[in-house]
Protein backbone atom coordinates (compact mmCIF):
# COMPACT_ATOMS: atom_id res chain seq x y z
CA UNK A 1 0.00 0.00 0.00
CA UNK A 2 1.54 3.41 -0.97
CA UNK A 3 0.30 6.52 -0.53
CA UNK A 4 1.37 10.14 -1.41
CA UNK A 5 0.24 13.37 0.66
CA UNK A 6 0.79 16.65 1.07
CA UNK A 7 0.52 18.88 3.76
CA UNK A 8 0.39 22.81 3.81
CA UNK A 9 -0.34 24.92 7.29
CA UNK A 10 -1.55 28.21 6.34
CA UNK A 11 -1.06 31.21 9.06
CA UNK A 12 -4.63 32.13 10.90
CA UNK A 13 -3.13 32.77 14.37
CA UNK A 14 -6.05 32.21 17.04
CA UNK A 15 -8.81 34.16 14.85
CA UNK A 16 -12.54 32.70 15.66
CA UNK A 17 -13.37 34.33 12.09
CA UNK A 18 -13.32 31.04 9.71
CA UNK A 19 -13.04 33.76 6.10
CA UNK A 20 -10.36 35.02 4.59
CA UNK A 21 -9.64 37.22 7.28
CA UNK A 22 -8.22 34.44 9.29
CA UNK A 23 -5.17 34.20 6.58
CA UNK A 24 -4.57 37.84 5.50
CA UNK A 25 -1.23 39.48 6.13
CA UNK A 26 -1.40 38.13 9.78
CA UNK A 27 1.85 38.68 11.28
CA UNK A 28 4.16 35.44 11.01
CA UNK A 29 3.27 35.75 7.35
CA UNK A 30 4.77 38.99 6.66
CA UNK A 31 7.75 38.04 8.79
CA UNK A 32 8.28 35.14 6.87
CA UNK A 33 8.18 37.28 3.57
CA UNK A 34 11.07 39.76 4.78
CA UNK A 35 13.17 36.29 5.78
CA UNK A 36 12.82 34.78 2.22
CA UNK A 37 13.47 37.89 0.88
CA UNK A 38 16.60 37.92 2.32
CA UNK A 39 17.61 34.71 1.89
CA UNK A 40 16.86 34.54 -1.80
CA UNK A 41 19.43 36.02 -3.79
CA UNK A 42 19.03 37.82 -6.94
CA UNK A 43 18.60 35.56 -9.87
CA UNK A 44 17.10 33.13 -7.66
CA UNK A 45 13.76 32.03 -6.42
CA UNK A 46 10.26 29.87 -6.72
CA UNK A 47 9.65 27.77 -9.49
CA UNK A 48 6.25 27.63 -11.33
CA UNK A 49 5.29 25.01 -12.73
CA UNK A 50 2.78 25.27 -15.97
CA UNK A 51 -0.89 24.41 -15.29
CA UNK A 52 -4.12 24.69 -17.13
CA UNK A 53 -7.41 25.62 -14.92
CA UNK A 54 -10.21 24.25 -17.52
CA UNK A 55 -9.30 20.55 -16.59
CA UNK A 56 -8.36 18.77 -13.12
CA UNK A 57 -5.67 19.96 -10.70
CA UNK A 58 -4.24 15.99 -10.75
CA UNK A 59 -4.01 16.03 -14.30
CA UNK A 60 -0.18 15.82 -15.12
CA UNK A 61 0.88 18.70 -17.05
CA UNK A 62 4.37 18.92 -19.29
CA UNK A 63 6.97 21.20 -19.50
CA UNK A 64 9.67 23.52 -17.78
CA UNK A 65 8.88 25.53 -14.74
CA UNK A 66 8.85 29.23 -15.11
CA UNK A 67 11.48 30.74 -12.49
CA UNK A 68 9.63 33.87 -10.44
CA UNK A 69 11.93 36.17 -8.59
CA UNK A 70 11.05 36.90 -4.93
CA UNK A 71 8.97 40.28 -4.38
CA UNK A 72 9.98 43.05 -1.82
CA UNK A 73 10.52 42.39 2.16
CA UNK A 74 6.94 44.83 2.57
CA UNK A 75 5.31 43.38 -0.15
CA UNK A 76 2.56 41.55 2.25
CA UNK A 77 2.33 44.30 4.96
CA UNK A 78 -0.91 45.28 4.34
CA UNK A 79 -2.75 46.45 7.59
CA UNK A 80 -6.71 45.39 8.28
CA UNK A 81 -9.13 48.63 8.09
CA UNK A 82 -9.96 50.18 11.45
CA UNK A 83 -13.05 48.07 13.63
CA UNK A 84 -13.96 51.79 14.91
CA UNK A 85 -15.09 53.66 11.79
CA UNK A 86 -18.42 54.08 11.63
CA UNK A 87 -20.71 51.98 9.15
CA UNK A 88 -21.96 55.01 7.10
CA UNK A 89 -18.53 56.38 6.49
CA UNK A 90 -17.47 55.77 2.79
CA UNK A 91 -14.24 53.23 2.53
CA UNK A 92 -11.26 54.26 3.28
CA UNK A 93 -7.96 53.88 0.84
CA UNK A 94 -6.83 51.18 3.37
CA UNK A 95 -10.42 49.19 3.41
CA UNK A 96 -9.89 49.03 -0.25
CA UNK A 97 -6.06 47.40 -0.17
CA UNK A 98 -7.19 44.95 2.19
CA UNK A 99 -10.13 43.84 0.72
CA UNK A 100 -7.25 43.48 -2.95
CA UNK A 101 -5.29 41.63 -0.02
CA UNK A 102 -7.75 39.27 0.81
CA UNK A 103 -8.66 38.54 -2.85
CA UNK A 104 -4.78 38.59 -3.30
CA UNK A 105 -4.85 35.58 -0.76
CA UNK A 106 -7.69 33.21 -1.90
CA UNK A 107 -5.32 33.27 -5.52
CA UNK A 108 -1.92 32.59 -4.03
CA UNK A 109 -4.16 29.67 -2.06
CA UNK A 110 -5.41 28.60 -4.88
CA UNK A 111 -2.32 28.72 -7.11
CA UNK A 112 -0.30 26.96 -4.58
CA UNK A 113 -3.02 24.02 -4.48
CA UNK A 114 -2.60 23.12 -8.12
CA UNK A 115 1.05 23.72 -7.94
CA UNK A 116 1.31 21.40 -5.35
CA UNK A 117 -0.25 18.67 -7.73
CA UNK A 118 2.57 19.15 -10.40
CA UNK A 119 5.29 19.37 -8.38
CA UNK A 120 3.99 16.22 -6.89
CA UNK A 121 4.46 14.34 -10.18
CA UNK A 122 7.94 15.98 -10.68
CA UNK A 123 9.15 14.38 -7.38
CA UNK A 124 7.18 11.18 -7.19
CA UNK A 125 6.55 10.64 -10.66
CA UNK A 126 2.73 9.88 -8.98
CA UNK A 127 -0.62 12.30 -8.60
CA UNK A 128 -0.88 13.06 -5.09
CA UNK A 129 -3.72 11.29 -3.07
CA UNK A 130 -4.84 13.51 -0.59
CA UNK A 131 -4.35 17.71 -0.08
CA UNK A 132 -4.74 18.28 3.61
CA UNK A 133 -4.49 22.51 4.39
CA UNK A 134 -3.91 22.80 8.09
CA UNK A 135 -5.73 26.07 9.69
CA UNK A 136 -8.05 26.36 6.98
CA UNK A 137 -11.85 25.82 7.10
CA UNK A 138 -13.09 25.65 3.51
CA UNK A 139 -16.60 25.32 4.42
CA UNK A 140 -16.37 28.58 4.84
CA UNK A 141 -18.28 30.28 1.97
CA UNK A 142 -15.13 32.58 0.68
CA UNK A 143 -13.03 29.36 0.86
CA UNK A 144 -15.82 27.43 -1.58
CA UNK A 145 -13.95 28.10 -4.81
CA UNK A 146 -10.60 26.44 -3.67
CA UNK A 147 -12.29 23.54 -4.44
CA UNK A 148 -11.34 23.87 -8.17
CA UNK A 149 -7.85 24.24 -7.79
CA UNK A 150 -7.37 21.68 -4.75
CA UNK A 151 -10.07 19.02 -5.76
CA UNK A 152 -12.98 17.50 -4.22
CA UNK A 153 -13.64 18.72 -0.23
CA UNK A 154 -13.84 15.03 1.27
CA UNK A 155 -13.45 16.35 4.99
CA UNK A 156 -13.22 19.18 6.86
CA UNK A 157 -12.50 19.25 10.67
CA UNK A 158 -14.14 22.28 12.05
CA UNK A 159 -13.57 23.87 15.59
CA UNK A 160 -13.98 27.54 17.11
CA UNK A 161 -10.18 28.55 16.14
CA UNK A 162 -9.36 28.58 12.64
CA UNK A 163 -5.77 27.69 13.47
CA UNK A 164 -7.77 24.20 14.77
CA UNK A 165 -9.26 23.74 11.55
CA UNK A 166 -7.99 21.49 8.43
CA UNK A 167 -9.34 20.63 5.05
CA UNK A 168 -8.82 17.64 3.62
CA UNK A 169 -8.74 17.82 -0.46
CA UNK A 170 -8.69 15.44 -3.43
CA UNK A 171 -8.83 15.60 -7.40
CA UNK A 172 -8.47 11.88 -7.83
CA UNK A 173 -11.54 10.39 -9.88
CA UNK A 174 -10.83 7.41 -7.22
CA UNK A 175 -11.38 8.63 -3.74
CA UNK A 176 -8.61 6.99 -1.86
CA UNK A 177 -9.66 8.57 1.65
CA UNK A 178 -11.09 7.66 5.07
CA UNK A 179 -11.88 10.38 7.24
CA UNK A 180 -11.62 8.66 10.95
CA UNK A 181 -11.40 10.62 14.01
CA UNK A 182 -10.43 14.76 14.68
CA UNK A 183 -9.85 16.42 17.76
CA UNK A 184 -8.79 20.33 18.76
CA UNK A 185 -5.49 20.46 17.04
CA UNK A 186 -5.61 17.07 15.11
CA UNK A 187 -7.66 15.57 12.84
CA UNK A 188 -7.21 11.26 11.28
CA UNK A 189 -7.84 10.47 8.14
CA UNK A 190 -6.92 6.60 6.34
CA UNK A 191 -5.61 7.40 3.04
CA UNK A 192 -4.61 4.29 0.39
CA UNK A 193 -4.68 2.12 3.47
CA UNK A 194 -1.99 4.78 5.35
CA UNK A 195 -3.42 6.02 8.70
CA UNK A 196 -2.13 9.75 9.25
CA UNK A 197 -2.73 12.25 12.34
CA UNK A 198 -2.42 15.89 10.89
CA UNK A 199 -1.46 18.00 13.54
CA UNK A 200 -1.20 21.36 14.93
CA UNK A 201 0.38 21.19 18.43
CA UNK A 202 -1.29 24.07 20.54
CA UNK A 203 1.59 26.43 21.61
CA UNK A 204 0.56 26.34 24.94
CA UNK A 205 1.35 21.81 24.92
CA UNK A 206 3.87 21.67 22.05
CA UNK A 207 7.60 22.70 24.22
CA UNK A 208 6.56 21.07 27.56
CA UNK A 209 7.58 17.17 27.23
CA UNK A 210 4.06 15.97 29.92
CA UNK A 211 1.75 17.72 27.79
CA UNK A 212 2.82 16.63 24.52
CA UNK A 213 3.09 13.02 25.18
CA UNK A 214 -0.12 13.57 26.83
CA UNK A 215 -1.59 15.12 23.57
CA UNK A 216 -0.65 12.01 21.34
CA UNK A 217 -1.81 9.78 24.06
CA UNK A 218 -5.38 11.38 23.66
CA UNK A 219 -5.40 11.08 19.80
CA UNK A 220 -4.26 7.22 20.28
CA UNK A 221 -6.83 6.12 22.46
CA UNK A 222 -9.19 7.58 20.01
CA UNK A 223 -8.13 5.96 17.35
CA UNK A 224 -7.80 2.99 18.51
CA UNK A 225 -11.48 2.93 19.75
CA UNK A 226 -13.06 4.67 16.34
CA UNK A 227 -14.23 2.72 13.54
CA UNK A 228 -11.45 2.21 10.61
CA UNK A 229 -8.82 3.52 13.17
CA UNK A 230 -6.10 1.60 15.22
CA UNK A 231 -2.18 1.86 14.85
CA UNK A 232 -1.23 5.84 13.32
CA UNK A 233 1.30 5.19 10.60
CA UNK A 234 2.60 8.70 10.14
CA UNK A 235 2.29 12.08 12.44
CA UNK A 236 2.39 15.29 10.15
CA UNK A 237 2.26 18.62 10.09
CA UNK A 238 3.05 21.70 12.72
CA UNK A 239 4.68 20.58 16.02
CA UNK A 240 5.35 23.92 17.50
CA UNK A 241 8.49 21.89 18.61
CA UNK A 242 11.58 23.39 20.67
CA UNK A 243 13.97 21.37 19.00
CA UNK A 244 14.30 19.19 16.26
CA UNK A 245 14.57 15.53 17.61
CA UNK A 246 11.66 16.97 20.34
CA UNK A 247 8.43 15.56 18.21
CA UNK A 248 9.66 12.37 17.63
CA UNK A 249 10.93 11.27 21.11
CA UNK A 250 7.36 12.85 22.67
CA UNK A 251 5.17 10.75 19.83
CA UNK A 252 6.93 7.59 20.48
CA UNK A 253 6.50 7.89 23.97
CA UNK A 254 2.17 9.05 23.52
CA UNK A 255 1.70 6.34 20.75
CA UNK A 256 3.12 3.53 22.18
CA UNK A 257 5.97 2.68 20.12
CA UNK A 258 9.23 3.54 17.95
CA UNK A 259 8.57 7.02 15.52
CA UNK A 260 10.97 8.85 13.38
CA UNK A 261 11.70 12.09 11.79
CA UNK A 262 10.93 10.85 7.85
CA UNK A 263 13.05 13.53 6.52
CA UNK A 264 16.06 13.33 9.66
CA UNK A 265 18.50 15.95 10.41
CA UNK A 266 20.66 18.53 9.32
CA UNK A 267 19.53 21.72 6.48
CA UNK A 268 16.24 21.54 4.39
CA UNK A 269 16.24 22.50 0.99
CA UNK A 270 13.51 23.07 -0.85
CA UNK A 271 12.35 21.60 -3.67
CA UNK A 272 10.11 23.75 -5.34
CA UNK A 273 13.08 26.95 -5.78
CA UNK A 274 16.26 27.23 -7.70
CA UNK A 275 19.10 29.20 -6.74
CA UNK A 276 22.50 29.43 -8.75
CA UNK A 277 24.53 27.78 -5.80
CA UNK A 278 22.70 25.05 -2.67
CA UNK A 279 20.43 27.40 -0.70
CA UNK A 280 19.53 25.34 2.70
CA UNK A 281 17.22 26.45 5.21
CA UNK A 282 17.74 25.92 8.95
CA UNK A 283 13.82 25.63 9.64
CA UNK A 284 10.62 25.73 8.52
CA UNK A 285 8.86 28.47 10.30
CA UNK A 286 8.91 32.51 9.29
CA UNK A 287 12.28 33.00 10.31
CA UNK A 288 13.77 30.21 9.37
CA UNK A 289 15.26 28.78 12.72
CA UNK A 290 13.07 26.32 13.84
CA UNK A 291 12.26 22.61 12.10
CA UNK A 292 7.92 23.15 13.59
CA UNK A 293 6.69 21.03 10.72
CA UNK A 294 7.06 16.93 9.87
CA UNK A 295 6.70 14.02 9.38
CA UNK A 296 7.41 11.48 11.43
CA UNK A 297 6.82 7.55 10.45
CA UNK A 298 5.96 4.39 12.37
CA UNK A 299 8.91 1.99 12.15
CA UNK A 300 6.92 -0.65 12.77
CA UNK A 301 4.84 -0.21 10.09
CA UNK A 302 6.20 2.03 7.49
CA UNK A 303 8.44 0.45 4.77
CA UNK A 304 9.60 3.43 2.98
CA UNK A 305 9.07 7.25 3.39
CA UNK A 306 10.22 9.88 0.69
CA UNK A 307 9.78 13.21 2.12
CA UNK A 308 10.08 16.83 0.45
CA UNK A 309 9.91 20.26 1.93
CA UNK A 310 7.85 22.84 0.12
CA UNK A 311 8.49 26.93 0.84
CA UNK A 312 5.87 29.17 1.91
CA UNK A 313 5.93 30.96 -1.70
CA UNK A 314 3.13 31.15 -3.92
CA UNK A 315 2.52 33.40 -6.97
CA UNK A 316 1.41 37.19 -6.83
CA UNK A 317 1.82 39.31 -9.37
CA UNK A 318 4.72 37.32 -11.05
CA UNK A 319 6.83 37.51 -8.14
CA UNK A 320 7.41 34.95 -5.36
CA UNK A 321 5.91 35.96 -2.08
CA UNK A 322 4.82 34.24 0.89
CA UNK A 323 1.63 33.15 1.29
CA UNK A 324 1.68 31.29 4.58
CA UNK A 325 4.49 31.16 7.61
CA UNK A 326 4.81 27.47 7.08
CA UNK A 327 6.60 25.23 4.96
CA UNK A 328 5.15 22.22 3.53
CA UNK A 329 5.49 18.82 3.21
CA UNK A 330 5.20 16.24 0.28
CA UNK A 331 5.19 12.72 1.26
CA UNK A 332 5.20 9.18 -0.35
CA UNK A 333 4.32 6.00 2.29
CA UNK A 334 4.77 2.42 1.53
CA UNK A 335 3.48 0.61 4.06
CA UNK A 336 5.00 -3.00 5.22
Amino acid sequence: MVAVIAYQSLNSNSSTQHGLDASTSQTFLRQAQRTLCALYPQDSGALKYPVNPEIDPHVAIQGPAQLLPVAGATVMDVDKPSKKRKRDEPDAEADAAYREARLRALSMVEGKARQIYQQTFREFGEQCDLVVFGELDSDHPYWRSLTAASGKRVHVSSFPKACNCFSLHSSAAEIKMQPIADGEGWCAARCSGVLLAFVHVPNSLATKKADAIKFYNTIRSKLLTSDGGGVIDVVMGDTNQPTAMFSPGVISQGLYGDFRDGHGPGEITASDTWSPNKLTHQGTNSVDNKKFDVAVYNTSTVAKISVRYITQFSSSSGKAAAYTDHMGLLVKVEKK
